[in-house]
């Protein structure tokens, strides 16, 4: 996993670190490094690169690259848009060394034929709107269809939420300083960072202060799918429950049921309205149990809450519909199972906010935004303000969803890029549900779970979508590939 921070986690890092005893123009000079790596790598022969700089320190990490590339005679040129009388001490330094070297100086961009374009104007210190002549200068840099490389964020992109401030650069890639920012990864942040790659500053144990938040590598999702041993049968891998569908949302289940077996849960079975059970002739792995009902109501829950007993993980709530289902939700909450609740269930229980006092830690939700505000009691933007705040409201694991999918559990914070676009589509969050279940079913914990779901969803739809494309691709293709 790599680390996240917030831009004042990061800010006092940067102070801890030099506090320890690495100068700050010493850090500059590895900032430097990695951004030196990355021009060579993404440059032509003929390409010259342009450095445009502002006053702060990152313009000072791109005063220090002018200096090193000019040591190594690659053709470079710097750009001051800022005052270089209001220059940080560090960045004065390299600003300094490079006229000291003969690197051209301008103080106005004017683009040429062959040049690589360097980012390094506003760091993650900016928290107001880029207007007037730097906004005029970003969007003149966005037109050149010129590649871009971005010092530790795109200039404008908020460092914290993903949002644009003004005006924003379109990155080709983006070198982050030590650690990737939150921003980078939510909003409009994955569009316009392009590649991400991260540089080290130091070696230094100093962990950012605050709740640890991640990113997730696929290397963090093997260890918990080993595989199974010689001997394992069918009770050794976990009974699970779900509760689904209903005469308006029969594919529901189905596709839900389908991706919990494609997953590897051992048994499973499958509490549906009778209006549903027929449909599940074309899924002989699944055991239908009647509801008695041609719907859900009061007598479906109490046959739902029957079934509870000997299962090891239950799903509730893909396409249910508007049925009343808070009894069910109370008896599997009070169980203490392993428990995924979603979308109609989920719905239900903002209906009943008197259970959201019976979450535990063996729950995991999985809302989107628009889900997310009806726990909430408040809107939608509201969530997308601040996901990560939403994230951590309630104490059992929360999955939400999104570009990028937030996983909050067991004192982390998690975030999940494997999405597509292809996901956009009915269906993708069936399977999700169904996908989370059974590991849930196969012993892993809630937070393992919920991530685990997620890299598999995510990874696997890009496999389907690289053979069918997004606008072809269904939710039981996902399935397939599975």
């Amino acid at each position: 996993m790599i680390r996240i921070v917030s831009s004042q986690q990061m800010q006092e890092w940067d102070r801890a670190v030099i506090e320890k005893g690495t100068p700050s123009l010493e850090l500059m000079d590895r900032a430097a490094k990695g951004l030196f790596d990355a021009v060579i790598r993404m440059r032509t022969q003929e390409e010259t690169v342009t450095i445009l700089i502002g006053s702060g320190n990152n313009g000072g990490d791109g005063a220090a690259l002018a200096v090193r590339l000019q040591k190594a005679g690659v053709p470079v040129r710097l750009i001051s848009v800022g005052n270089p009388e209001k220059f940080t001490a560090e960045s004065a330094h390299y600003w300094k060394l490079a006229k000291a070297l003969g690197v051209p100086i301008a103080s106005e961009w004017q683009q040429t034929q062959n040049e690589l374009l360097v980012d390094a104007m506003f760091g993650v210190g900016l928290n107001r709107p880029i207007t007037g002549r730097y906004a005029e200068l970003i969007d003149r840099m966005n037109q050149s269809h010129l590649k871009i490389l971005s010092a530790d964020l795109p200039s404008g992109l908020d460092a914290n939420t993903g949002a644009i401030l003004g005006t924003a650069v379109c990155a080709t890639e983006t070198v982050s300083m030590q650690f990737p920012k939150i921003g980078m990864l939510l909003g409009k942040g994955p569009a316009l960072c392009g590649r991400i790659t991260v540089c080290l500053l130091s070696d230094e144990s100093v962990p950012p202060i605050g709740e640890p938040m991640f990113w997730q590598e696929p290397e963090d999702i093997v260890p918990l799918l080993p595989p199974r041993p010689f001997d394992s049968h069918k009770g050794k891998n976990g009974h699970a429950l779900l509760c689904a569908g209903s005469k308006q949302y029969i594919g529901a289940a189905l596709l839900c049921a389908k991706a919990a077996l494609r997953t590897g849960c051992g048994l499973l079975s499958v509490c549906t309205p009778d209006a549903v059970r027929p449909a599940f002739g074309a899924l002989p792995e699944a055991i239908t149990i009647p509801t008695g009902t041609e719907d859900w109501n009061e007598q479906a829950c109490k046959s739902a809450t029957a079934a509870i007993d000997g299962k090891q993980a239950i799903g509730i709530g893909c396409g249910i519909g508007s049925g009343n289902i808070g009894s069910l939700l109370s008896a599997a909450l009070q169980s203490r199972k392993p428990l995924v609740i979603d979308a109609d269930g989920l719905n239900a229980l903002a209906k009943h906010p008197e259970l959201l006092s019976l979450l535990h830690e063996n729950v995991v939700l999985t809302p989107h935004p628009g889900e997310m505000a009806r726990l909430m009691g408040c809107s939608t933007a509201d969530v997308l303000a601040d996901p990560i705040k939403a994230s951590r409201l309630f104490p059992c694991t929360t999955l939400l969803k999104g570009a990028t999918t937030i996983v909050h559990g067991n004192g982390s914070t998690l975030f999940c890029t494997e999405g597509t676009p292809a996901l956009s589509k009915g269906g993708s969050g069936d399977v999700l549900t169904g996908l989370i279940t059974a590991l849930l079913a196969q012993g892993l914990s809630p937070f393992d779970a919920a991530r685990a779901g997620t890299y598999l969803l995510g990874t696997t739809a890009k496999e389907a979508y690289r053979l069918l494309g997004e606008r072809m691709l269904l939710a039981s293709d996902v399935i397939d590939a599975l």
